[in-house]
């Protein structure tokens, strides 16, 4: 059966505390280094149950958060960024809620139908290949220059990077092997630097730095011409040192894949073996399977009006506390 052909995926309970936990989640059998993944995310079922439990038991006593999934998968996503560090885990659970937000223009109705977005798929401004790499990993294409000044503005490129991690990442395939961003920037031109500021880019890293549960493999910016050289380098600059160091720069695809991938797993028209546009017809496709569960994310609530250091003007600063100072509070059982 297709994509096109399975019914929507259901809905997740969004209560703190539902009548029943959803365990269902997969495991990413096949993979053959599967045991050394797992021992990088310090994960076995054991580790796997009690850090679930612990989730769970701090989601219910949170004084802050309304409504929220509480689904192995969704939890796993944190989990599993964080190596199953349960102070970690929360914390980045508690940016994640907390940039919904703040920034509802970036995460409220992520409809593939909508127009907009709709329409930014169909030319192929992102995309997940179909391929993986040989350790599983996902990779996303994201042609930026395809952004038209005149139609859009930085959120939508916001849109639809978030609409693509939330619809990969409940796989389990996603979550324990991460992914690779490329920029291709070669159709990004003097009139695309008006859709950014710093200030704008300094939100999106701290993001990124902070409220992200994907485990971020390598980011990298291809064909950059001089007059995008400056927003590259400012976004590197927000950006956590440890993805700094998965960044880098290539002259061109060529180099790109004699140093980091088989290019066989890139679209037709970049050397591989798929055409572009059948990439781009399986992302929509997957988005359309996802389209209720994402929608149904709007209800999520944090309460952010508060002077803890989740609250609205302090969460995403890259700081300590957020969890740890939650924790502290909370008699977690």
């Amino acid at each position: 059966m297709s994509r096109s052909e399975q019914k929507p995926l259901p809905v997740p309970s969004l209560q703190k505390v539902p009548e029943l936990y959803d365990d269902d989640a997969e495991e990413p059998k096949g993979l053959a280094n599967i045991v050394e993944i797992f021992e990088k995310l310090r994960e076995d079922p054991l580790v796997l149950e009690q850090n679930l439990k612990q989730m769970r038991d701090w989601i219910a006593k949170h004084p802050h958060i309304r409504r929220c999934r509480t689904d192995a998968r969704f939890l796993l996503r944190f989990l599993r960024a964080k190596k199953h560090s349960f102070l970690m885990a929360s914390q980045t659970l508690e940016r994640y809620l907390a940039a919904r937000m703040i920034h509802p223009s970036w995460f409220q109705r992520l409809d593939i139908r909508d127009p907009e977005l709709s329409h930014l798929a169909d030319i192929g401004f992102i995309y997940p290949l179909l391929e993986r790499t040989a350790d599983g990993c996902i990779v996303t294409m994201t042609d930026w220059g395809l952004l038209d000044p005149k139609q859009y503005t930085i959120e939508h490129s916001n849109r639809m990077h978030i609409l693509l991690a939330e619809t990969y990442s409940d796989d389990p395939f996603v979550q324990c092997t991460g992914g690779f961003m490329i920029f291709d920037m070669q159709h990004v031109t003097l009139a695309h630097q008006s859709l950014i500021s710093l200030l704008a880019i300094k939100q999106w890293a701290q993001f990124v730095n902070n409220g992200l549960p994907l485990r971020c493999q390598g980011l990298y910016a291809v064909n950059v011409p001089p007059v995008a050289m400056w927003f590259v380098n400012a976004m590197v600059g927000f950006l956590s040192e440890k993805i700094r160091k998965r960044f880098a720069v290539f002259r061109d695809f060529d180099e790109l894949t004699k140093e980091h991938f088989d290019r066989q797993i890139l679209p037709k028209e970049y050397g591989g073996k798929i055409p572009k546009s059948e990439h781009m017809k399986a992302f929509r496709e997957q988005c359309e399977l996802y389209r209720d569960r994402l929608l149904a994310l709007d209800e999520m609530d944090i309460d952010l009006d508060h002077s803890e250091t989740y609250s609205r003007h302090a969460m995403l600063e890259d700081i300590g506390g957020g969890a740890i100072g939650s924790f502290r509070k909370l008699a977690v059982d």
